[in-house]
């Protein structure tokens, strides 16, 4: 039981990913999955409560086996942005509708009941970030707001997918992907030891007495 309902989220998300979530009905629904629609409201209430699925499934991905294994602290902070990135891109070269979880949050995001299950995915995905970025910026000697720094990455990395659905410019996809290497290393520079500024500070008093 709890395996077709899984069928049922899964291929769904297939629909809502290329059409919308406002762009699906639920008789589209019942074509992909092949279920009648009985079997459909023994599981779902309403359309409303097969997005919430939607999204907890995108949620499960980033928080479970999936996620750990992206994000593993084992691996180098860089190495884990970079292996999402990879990822990121890989995904949309092989099918490019948009970011799955931007889609629904640029469609959804101010309407109930899905803010807060969008909020939820959301904030888990830059629980990610704010880890790999707070380790790098630590192993940088740079204090920094790693949450802020997490959002813009997260904000970069969706932002260019989104455009990539428009202007389906692969090779400026790709360049600006791997440029977000590039802003956590801006983003995370150690601040200059104050001891160095006192001695050419020091440096040019001396050089004005003498």
């Amino acid at each position: 039981m709890a395996n077709r309902r899984q069928h049922i989220v899964e291929l769904a998300a297939q629909v809502v990913y290329r059409q919308g979530f406002k762009g699906t009905s639920v008789e589209n629904v019942l074509e992909i999955a092949g279920v009648g629609k009985g079997n459909f409201y023994h599981y779902f209430r309403s359309k409303d409560e097969l997005g919430i699925a939607i999204i907890g499934e995108m949620e499960k991905w980033i928080t479970g086996p999936p996620g750990d294994e992206m994000f593993a602290p084992a691996k180098a902070p860089l190495q884990r942005l970079q292996d999402y990135i990879t990822f990121v891109r890989e995904q949309r070269h092989l099918d490019n509708h948009g970011d799955p979880l931007g889609n629904l949050a640029a469609e959804l995001g101010d309407t109930e009941p899905f803010v807060k299950p969008l909020r939820k995915a959301l904030d888990a995905l830059t629980d990610r970030f704010e880890a790999l970025v707070s380790e790098y910026a630590m192993e940088r000697q740079a204090h920094v707001d790693a949450r802020i720094i997490a959002r813009s990455l997260v904000a970069h990395v969706h932002g260019l997918s989104t455009i990539f659905k428009v202007d389906r410019d692969e090779p400026a996809f790709d360049t600006s992907l791997e440029r977000t290497i590039t802003m956590i290393q801006n983003q995370t520079r150690p601040a200059e030891a104050p001891a160095q500024a006192s001695g050419i500070a020091g440096e040019r008093v001396s050089n004005s007495t003498g």
